[in-house]
């Protein structure tokens, strides 16, 4: 039983005729007929008295008429849903990020995908990346932005790639020489943000390949803080340069170039299910995100 056939019989129901419900259908006579039939047959009696005066139903259609109309109701109001759900302007968007990518990056996308479709309902939900990843793979999320992992089950789309940048206070000791080296870094208190960031392995890394560990650390929990506590000449850090471009850009901070050392970054990438498609919020949000970088590379889930 399909929805062609409950239209065909609460039309011809209503109407009592075969002629102007074939012509409404764009079906012929004997194409509208051949429906009927399979629905008797599916219901298991005859639903229609045939005489040359027209349809008039039968005891069993009479019962099953009321049924018919809710059932095929039903059917139109749910294929509407998924067609508000599909369409890029109306819907929800549940996206994961972790705090620096929510604080920095998000809104802005986020702006734009408002001023495109300014009817989706938005919600993000924060955690590490092996936390919003994990809120992917559980169908929590539509889109998680991450630093760049994979699992079997999601595309993983690199969309961004920040930089690492070494910075000081305007008055900090540093400021001036412009230039510093690993060994003159580890002189001063080194400012760290969530040690399990990946942010917090790069910094790390860094100092241990040149098996050196820094005077004092001053641990802090978001980079925000970070920033405002190298504003207060507490130290130095390594912070992401969303996060601190307005601060260099007034000056409150200072670019330190680190020697002998390649330039710092960090992928940012956008994973969702592989096994499903995406809503048309979630597609729109994505090819926002794709225009963060001049190129974008997938890794496909495994079979």
């Amino acid at each position: 039983m399909d929805s062609g056939q409950l239209e065909a019989f609460v039309r011809v129901a209503r109407v009592g005729n075969l002629g102007p419900v074939a012509a409404e259908l764009f079906l012929t006579q004997p194409a509208l007929t051949a429906r009927l039939q399979r629905l008797e047959r599916e219901v298991g009696g005859p639903l229609f008295l045939r005489s040359r005066r027209g349809m008039r139903l039968t005891a069993a259609g009479r019962a099953f008429l009321p049924y018919a109309e809710r059932t095929l109701e039903t059917f139109v109001e749910g294929s509407r849903l998924v067609s508000d759900l599909t369409a890029a302007g109306v819907g929800a968007l549940t996206i994961g990020a972790p705090p620096a990518i929510s604080t920095y990056l998000l809104p802005g996308l986020l702006r734009r995908l408002e001023a495109e479709a300014p009817m989706i309902d938005l919600s993000v939900r924060g955690g590490h990346s092996d936390e919003v990843l994990d809120m992917v793979v559980r169908d929590e999320v539509q889109i998680g932005l991450i630093r760049e992992l994979s699992h079997p089950e999601l595309v993983t789309e690199r969309v961004f790639e920040d930089e690492l940048v070494l910075v000081c206070a305007r008055g900090h000791r540093l400021a001036q020489r412009g230039s510093v080296t690993i060994e003159q870094v580890a002189d001063e208190r080194f400012v760290l943000f969530d040690r399990r960031s990946s942010f917090a392995d790069i910094a790390l890394t860094l100092f241990q390949r040149a098996r050196l560990r820094p005077r004092a650390f001053l641990e802090m929990d978001n980079t925000e803080a970070a920033a405002q506590m190298v504003i207060e000449g507490l130290g130095v850090a390594l912070l992401p340069r969303t996060a601190i471009s307005f601060s260099l850009d007034e000056g409150a901070l200072v670019e330190l170039h680190l020697l002998n050392t390649p330039q710092m970054r960090r992928p940012v990438a956008a994973v969702y299910r592989g096994d499903t498609p995406l809503s048309g919020p979630a597609q729109a949000f994505l090819e926002l995100a794709r225009g963060l970088a001049p190129s974008t590379s997938q890794v496909r889930p495994s079979t």
